[in-house]
């Protein structure tokens, strides 16, 4: 019952506000805009709760760019040694007799289709991961964690089949 009547009393309110708008102005909903627009040039003629309403109004974040040169940098090292690892594997399980893939997720003896069919997937959840922590964690290096991890991985792994040879 008390959130019917908070519901009301909302719409109410609304109501009321609409039609005291002027309908030939165009209606901003960004609040920044309508508290420089509102801000007076100098401090002094307003009342003390207006001034802490304009002095208080939060300024734009400005966003950071997820596609800088050292990202950019890190997902073509990242994307590199992804296709060295899958070309190498590729190589080793045809040529050498003794060689064998040890991920869990591609088998013991993977088609290079089937290589590159697991590792693009993760490549771009890599990818989008690392943009996520980006836009989550502005101001911190925590983006680059997934692609160092698997650009490591990936090394790791063709220096393995290039120490099998």
């Amino acid at each position: 019952m008390k959130a019917v009547f908070a519901t009301l009393v909302l719409c109410c309110a609304v109501y009321s506000t609409a039609q005291s708008i002027d309908p030939a102005l165009p209606i901003k909903f960004d609040s920044f805009e309508m508290a420089s627009a509102a801000r007076p040039s100098s401090m002094e003629p307003l009342a003390p709760s207006t001034r802490f309403l304009v002095e208080n109004t939060p300024r734009p974040v400005p966003v950071r760019s997820n596609s800088n040169r050292t990202f950019l940098l890190l997902a073509t090292i990242s994307a590199a040694a992804m296709v060295a690892d899958v070309e190498l594997t590729a190589n080793c399980l045809r040529t050498v007799a003794n060689c064998h893939e040890a991920n869990p997720l591609l088998g013991s003896n993977p088609s290079r289709t089937r290589l590159y069919g697991v590792n693009v997937p993760l490549y771009a959840g890599e990818m989008l991961m690392s943009r996520a922590f980006r836009r989550k964690y502005p101001d911190r290096k925590l983006w680059m964690l997934p692609v160092l991890s698997t650009t490591g991985a990936h090394i790791a792994g063709a220096a393995s089949n290039m120490a099998v040879r």
